[in-house]
């Protein structure tokens, strides 16, 4: 009974396996001195974007919460009555107005988005 591999020592063999070729490709990029400068690069490119992305949502949260604040709860119109509940909508909460705010700098935006927005600007 013991002779037998269980399922679980298979799967530690698979994975030392996996882990060997890993180390392979590693070996493979230093050697080729372009391949290992051009992941080099990727790797520094990558932490460039990161740093984009806190940066995008941190800007993102700051409208969003000024967007709730400002449209969602109305403070932006002197006559709350008069505004079509559309145009509130998408700005009800900091998490929907930072998704309507994405959207529309994606460019991604909705016909109802685009009517309330034009709505705003009007």
């Amino acid at each position: 009974d013991n002779s037998k591999l269980s399922l679980g020592q298979a799967m530690i063999l698979l994975r030392l396996t996996r882990g060997m070729r890993i180390l392979r490709l590693v070996k493979l990029v230093r050697s080729v001195r372009p391949l290992y400068i051009l992941v080099t690069s990727v790797l520094a490119a990558m932490q460039g974007v990161g740093w984009v992305l806190v940066l995008t949502l941190v800007v993102l949260y700051a409208m969003g919460i000024m967007a709730t604040r400002l449209i969602g709860h109305g403070i932006l119109f002197p006559d709350r009555q008069d505004v079509p509940e559309t145009i509130l909508e998408p700005f009800k909460t900091v998490p929907d107005s930072m998704f309507t705010l994405f959207r529309v700098m994606s460019g991604a935006q909705s016909d109802d988005e685009v009517e309330a927005i034009d709505n705003l600007m009007q």
